[in-house]
């Protein structure tokens, strides 16, 4: 993608350590005379990571909000940048400071912190500077907050409603904290009503100007979320909307699979100006930050290079486990498993536990199949559940079991919400992922007694 400031490549899903690097490479040798490219990806950890093979292990951002240790934070930031720089990138769209605050929330959940603003502030800060250290630019997203909304912007176009009292003091608290500092942040297709009724941040100049540049002091590089999202189909066509972002104050316009439109993007921007819709100013404006930020980019690293902290991940996701209500422990042996949405396995320690029949979404007759195998097996239930808050079916069949095995252990593997829906569970555990990460992390809590003391991250209405 060509920038205002020079090229900026940005890195969607990648099939491997040595092929990234080997695009990258060829990238640069493209243009050996211009100044570093600015080569971004979006590499959050847990099930935001465009890549996994070859890269030490990272968890959930919740993960890290339920380990709770600034120090784990700044560690996983530099061994993130640096398996970056490994592949040859220099900017992280990333990391979030959405807070966790709408429970129907699919499209933030495990990517936040938390709900504290200041202690996702906090641990974002660790986690950036840890990036910083080892030569990847943090960018801070979603701008001004995601979380407040369960609309997936991806799909359609979400509303903030909150007092402006409520916006500044919560949801904004963590940007104003790190903003003033910052090199880098991203803009979200977000209405935030208080502001701008008709826009979304990325298309407002009120948004842009009244709470980025002064309320957040922020003077970095503002890209905007990707452009081709649900969010902003009423407004026009990509290039159309490139050309409004950069008007309204964005410095780099994100068009991440549509290249084509690119051009056409650049285009649009010359005619505002012709047309005296826009004051060349502000495209001079955007290139001299982008231009200062690919001043501060560093160079990519060996791929054989060591890691400073290989094992941070695997620590924080152990370390996150946490016990909510009762006794969540079993043998394996002594077990049955029950699933809901869960596919991977629990690692080493569930060894001797066995699986109860597939549940399937709108067969009730599989529930009596389940319940049938529960009792033939003799074996304490544990339930295994994806976000079954939001979804009524397999909360009931999660109510049918409990009320005949009151001693089942229900492990929400994503967000605490499936904890919270389920208030008549007695022995209940959140590893905060759903991949081999952090159920392998879970299984040697439920099975081996690994400690289970993560401090859940999120307020629940009963703990």
């Amino acid at each position: 993608m060509r920038g205002f400031g020079g090229y900026v490549l940005f890195a969607r899903n990648l099939p491997s350590l040595e092929r990234a690097r080997s695009l990258t490479d060829a990238l640069r040798a493209l243009r050996p005379d211009d100044p570093t490219p600015l080569i971004a990806i979006d590499q959050e950890g847990g099930r935001v990571a465009r890549l996994r093979e070859g890269l030490a292990p990272m968890p959930s951002m919740m993960a890290v909000g339920a380990a709770d240790d600034l120090d784990l934070a700044r560690k996983l930031g530099e061994q993130m940048a640096h398996d970056l720089r490994r592949m040859g990138m220099n900017l992280d769209f990333a990391p979030v400071l959405d807070l966790a605050i709408d429970h129907a929330s699919t499209v933030i959940g495990t990517r936040s912190f938390g709900d504290n603003p200041e202690r996702v502030a906090d641990l974002a800060g660790a986690f950036a500077s840890g990036m910083g250290r080892r030569g990847v630019v943090p960018t801070f997203k979603h701008f001004p907050g995601h979380g407040s909304t369960a609309v997936d912007s991806h799909v359609a176009l979400p509303t903030i409603s909150l007092p402006t009292a409520v916006l500044h003091l919560r949801d904004l608290a963590p940007f104003r904290d790190l903003l003033p500092h910052a090199r880098a942040a991203m803009v979200a297709h977000v209405v935030v009503e208080s502001v701008d009724r008709e826009n979304p941040a990325t298309l407002s100049e009120a948004v842009m100007k009244t709470l980025l540049r002064e309320s957040c002091s922020f003077n970095g590089v503002a890209f905007t979320d990707d452009l081709e999202m649900g969010a902003l189909d009423r407004f026009g066509t990509i290039p159309q909307r490139a050309a409004a972002a950069i008007r309204a104050g964005a410095d780099c316009a994100l068009i991440c699979e549509r290249l084509g439109d690119a051009l056409p993007a650049a285009r649009e921007i010359a005619a505002l100006i012709s047309r005296g819709e826009m004051r060349e100013w502000r495209l001079r404006e955007a290139g001299m930050r982008m231009r200062m930020l690919r001043a501060t980019l560093s160079a990519p690293i060996p791929l054989e290079a060591p890691g400073p902290f290989p094992e941070v991940g695997v620590t924080i996701a152990a370390r996150a486990v946490a016990r909510v209500r009762g006794n969540p422990r079993v043998r394996a042996n002594e077990s049955i498993l029950v699933r809901f949405g869960v596919a991977g396995d629990l690692g080493s320690a569930a060894l001797g536990a066995i699986d109860a029949p597939a549940l399937h979404s709108g067969d009730p007759t599989s529930v009596d199949r389940v319940l049938a195998a529960l009792e033939s097996s003799g074996r304490r239930p544990v339930l295994l559940s994806y976000r079954t808050h939001l979804d009524a079916a397999a909360r009931n069949a999660i109510r049918l079991i409990v009320e005949r095995y009151p001693e089942s252990i229900l492990v929400s593997t994503m967000e605490p919400f499936d904890i919270e829906a389920a208030p008549f569970v007695e022995h209940a555990v959140c590893c905060f992922g759903d991949d081999a990460l952090h159920l392998h992390a879970g299984g040697a809590a439920l099975f081996a007694g690994a400690p289970t003391n993560g401090k859940v991250p999120v307020a629940l209405t009963r703990g």
